[in-house]
């Protein structure tokens, strides 16, 4: 019975929300992007809002799949984010901050170093790296290091329920329910703070946009 208000309070959420967008008029660009999003999403059978044009005796294994594929993206898409902020404080402690990337992807010396050195240090030895040099907190180094462990069970199995070693479980939750993306995106977000600011302080300048905002506002 809680599990029905539960679902039918998320669908009229849904709804409230179309009703809301459907009031709201997109660019020529947005139009012609959405149109694609959803042209993408029919191709790679994803398009969950279509659910009803499928068979009906398919439509609980086609729903099942579609969340399997929007999950494992979106780990996959998030570990190579994590990747990219490694080798970016990586890259500030060898070349400084007083040149942007831009600048330095323009120079042989910083190529060379992220086409030989860069890319073939896993995940695991960048974190290893970013520990020796900086100071990183423990609880993001271990969010680190299992993201990294899921991310290789989703990536290399077609069936990570199936493996011996480990499952497809993010801190006791299973990675394909709704509880377990938000644990997994709860701590995403927390290594994505954490990056921001140790690289490009992004949110020590949301801070002070913040506090101007109250200080004209108390003006």
């Amino acid at each position: 019975m809680d599990d029905c208000l539960a679902e039918n309070a998320i669908w009229d959420e849904q709804v409230a929300r179309m009703a809301e967008q459907s009031k709201q008029r997109l660019t020529k660009l947005q139009k012609r992007l959405l149109a694609e999003v959803t042209e993408i999403a029919e191709l790679a059978r994803i398009d969950y809002e279509s659910i009803l044009d499928y068979d009906e005796e398919e439509r609980t294994a086609r729903l099942r799949l579609m969340i399997n594929q929007i999950v494992r993206s979106q780990v996959i898409a998030d570990y190579t984010f994590i990747d990219e902020m490694l080798g970016a404080a990586i890259c500030h402690y060898f070349f400084g901050r007083k040149r942007g990337f831009i600048k330095l992807w323009k120079t042989k010396k910083f190529k060379n170093f992220n086409y030989y050195i860069l890319e073939v240090l896993s995940i695991t030895e960048k974190l290893r790296l970013l520990k020796a040099i900086y100071k990183v907190p423990k609880s993001t180094a271990a969010d680190i290091e299992a993201i990294n462990a899921l991310r290789n069970d989703l990536a290399h199995a077609f069936f990570p329920e199936n493996l011996r070693s480990s499952k497809p479980v993010y801190k006791d939750k299973d990675i394909f329910t709704r509880e377990g993306m938000e644990r997994f995106i709860e701590d995403m977000s927390k290594i994505s703070d954490f990056f921001l600011h140790r690289n490009f302080g992004i949110r020590e300048l949301q801070q002070e946009q913040e506090q101007a905002g109250v200080a004209v506002a108390a003006v």
